[in-house]
């Protein structure tokens, strides 16, 4: 077997030890590829959950200085994402009004609710 890869070695280096090298070089590009996917896809969501938590925040300013005491419901495409936003306003306990906001994207749902006094 030395016979034959002698013809090609070159610089020291038999064709077999060139054939492993790139090998192992092919598995790492592919698993730093494969890093970079998963931490691109987690950058992602990260960033969707914060739009969706600054739509809610804006919605629950907006339900405090509306004095309306109304259900409404709305959907809003921003950053390639359409987000479902509900708003609900139910009378609670203690003279309180819980205004209860929903955001739903993809598989994902946040909510967020705060109990104030009646208007």
């Amino acid at each position: 077997m030395e016979d034959i890869l002698l013809p090609f070695k070159s610089n020291g280096f038999s064709l077999l030890e060139l054939l492993f090298a790139l090998a192992l070089l092919s598995f790492g590009l592919t698993a730093l590829l494969q890093t970079h996917h998963i931490a691109a896809g987690s950058l992602k969501s990260t960033q969707e959950r914060y739009h969706a938590l600054l739509l809610a925040q804006e919605w629950m300013d907006a339900a405090l200085v509306s004095e309306k005491k109304n259900n409404q419901t709305d959907k809003v495409y921003r950053s390639n994402v359409l987000y479902a936003i509900s708003r609900k306003v139910v009378q609670s306990a203690n003279d309180c009004v819980k205004i209860i906001i929903d955001v739903q994207w993809r598989t994902f749902h946040l909510s967020i609710d705060s109990c104030y006094p009646d208007f």
